[in-house]
C-alpha cells in the first residue's frame, strides 16, 4: 500500500533531505539507509504510511509532534525517539509549527534483530535520548553518504547508533523498573504461551490483586495488556515465519480456538490473522 496519506510541508532553507541512497550488493553484510534527514516541520505536516518493508528511527530535536501506531496516539517532544517497522500502519504529525525532527530509514545487517530486542525491552517510544548522539550519527552518514562506494563506513555509523541506542534502553530500563517488575517482564516476553495474570502471580508467590497495583504503577499499563501485547508479538511472528493454521498458532499461544486469537487481532486494531499473513507473505 505504501503511502496513505501525506502532507509533506517543511521549511526547505532548514531540511536536509538524503533520498535514492546507494544499496549495497550485499544487503545481509551491510546496514545501510535507503533515505535519511534533518528536517524542520511546518505545523501541517503529516505523513502517513503502511506495507512498506524498512525501519525507521525517528527522533524529535526540538518542538512537539504525535505519532500514530496500531491505533495509539503518542505525544512526542525533545529527546524522545521512535523505532518502528513501517509494515505496520503509522501517521506522525507536527503539533508545533518548526519541530524539528532527525530520522533514517534502515535496512541490512540484523536490524530486523536489534529492533525485535528493541522492543522487548519496552515501548516502540524512548524518552530521554541524547541529542548529541543523533546529531553525531546523523553529520557523520552525510558526510559519507557523498560516497556511493562506501558502505563501510555508512554501515559503521548505522550500527554503532544502534547498538548505542540499545544500550541505552538497558540502561532506561533498569533505571525505571524495580528488580521483580523488571523479573516479571522477562518471565512473560520469553514463556510460550504468555501466562495468564493468575500464573504470573502463582509463579512469584504474590496474590494477583497486588502484582497488578505495582504492575500499574511502574509500567504504567494492566499485567494483561502487557500479557496480551506479547501474545500478538507470538501470533504475529507464527504467522509470518511458519504455515501453521490459525486454529494451531491460538492454541500455541494459550487460546483454546482461533476465536480467542481473533478477538485478540481485534483488540490491538490490526487485521485478520488470515489478512496479516496475506499481507506478510505478499
Amino acid at each position: 500500500m505504501g503511502v496513505i496519506e501525506a502532507h509533506f510541508s517543511v521549511y526547505a532553507d532548514e531540511t536536509d533531505t538524503l533520498h535514492f541512497l546507494a544499496v549495497p550488493q550485499n544487503k545481509r553484510l551491510f546496514y545501510y539507509a535507503t533515505s535519511a534527514g534533518r528536517e524542520t516541520l511546518k505545523r501541517d505536516y503529516l505523513f502517513e504510511r503502511e506495507n512498506i518493508n524498512v525501519y525507521m528511527l525517528n527522533y524529535i530535536v526540538r518542538g512537539r509532534a504525535a505519532i500514530t501506531v496500531r491505533g495509539r496516539k503518542t505525544e512526542l517532544s525533545d529527546g524522545d525517539l521512535t523505532f518502528l517497522h513501517l509494515s505496520e500502519r503509522s501517521r506522525l504529525e507536527a503539533i508545533d509549527d518548526r519541530t524539528e525532527i532527525v530520522y533514517f530509514h534502515i535496512l541490512g545487517g540484523q536490524t530486523e534483530e536489534l529492533y525485535n530486542d528493541y522492543l522487548e525491552k519496552g515501548d516502540f517510544v524512548m524518552r530521554g535520548v541524547p541529542r548529541d548522539l543523533i546529531e553525531q550519527a546523523f553529520r557523520a552518514f552525510a558526510a559519507q553518504s557523498k560516497d556511493e562506494n562506501d558502505f563501510y563506513q555508512q554501515s559503521c555509523i548505522l550500527y554503532r547508533l544502534l547498538t548505542e541506542i540499545l544500550r541505552l534502553r538497558d540502561k532506561e530500563r533498569s533505571r525505571k523498573y524495580p528488580k521483580l517488575i523488571d523479573r516479571i517482564m522477562c518471565h512473560i516476553m520469553y514463556a510460550c504461551p504468555p501466562p495468564s495474570p493468575s500464573e504470573v502471580a502463582e509463579h512469584f508467590g504474590f496474590s494477583a490483586i497486588y502484582l497488578e497495583r505495582q504492575f500499574k504503577k511502574y509500567v504504567g499499563e494492566s499485567l494483561r495488556s502487557f500479557i496480551c501485547k506479547h501474545k500478538y508479538a507470538f501470533a504475529c511472528r507464527f504467522l509470518t515465519d511458519t504455515d501453521l493454521s490459525v486454529e494451531e498458532i491460538a492454541q500455541k499461544i494459550g487460546y483454546s480456538d482461533a476465536k480467542g486469537l481473533i478477538a485478540l487481532f481485534k483488540s490491538m486494531g490490526t487485521l485478520t490473522p488470515l489478512a496479516y499473513r496475506k499481507q506478510t507473505k505478499k
